[in-house]
This record gives C-alpha cells, sequence and structure tokens, in this order.
C-alpha cells in the first residue's frame, strides 16, 4: 500500500472510530469497515491484512501515516490499537 492510500486509509479510521465511540479497537473491529470500502478483499484471519500493513509501517518508520494507531512492543508480540485523535 502507498502513502497516499494509507492516508486516506486513516481518514476512514478515524471517521470509524468516532461513529461507532470505539477506544483501543483492535485490526478485527476496523476490518470490516476497510472491507466495506475496498482496501481489502476479505477478512482472512481476524484483521491478518491488516496487521501485515501495520507491521510493514512499522518497519519502515511510517506509522505516523496512521495517527490512531498505537502499538505495544513485547518481547515477542506486537500489540495494536486504535483510537480517535483529537483535535
Amino acid at each position: 500500500m502507498n502513502p497516499s492510500e494509507i492516508v486516506k486509509m486513516s481518514y476512514i479510521i478515524q471517521d470509524f472510530l468516532i461513529q461507532n465511540n470505539l477506544g483501543d479497537a483492535k485490526p478485527k473491529d476496523l476490518i470490516p469497515v476497510l472491507i466495506e470500502k475496498g482496501y481489502f478483499k476479505n477478512d482472512h484471519r481476524y484483521g491478518l491484512h491488516l496487521l501485515n500493513v501495520l507491521r510493514e509501517l512499522d518497519e519502515k518508520n511510517l506509522l505516523y501515516l496512521l495517527p490512531q494507531v498505537r502499538v505495544e512492543r513485547k518481547e515477542k508480540n506486537r500489540y495494536w490499537f486504535f483510537n480517535v485523535v483529537e483535535i
């Protein structure tokens, strides 16, 4: 996914979080709306597609493109959460 697509996805995530009053939403919570908007074709393994995008952004140091995301890094795993960005 290119950076402009990620930024557009960020707006969709922000709107979804606001409309559903969600805090600390997990990737699996966001997948249905991202499929609906055409970012992913299906949900395979509870948000795996989005997790892969997040991992790639993290490795490339581009997580700032999704300001709603928060990551908790553990010894072996990363846990991802999404929250509304207050402007």
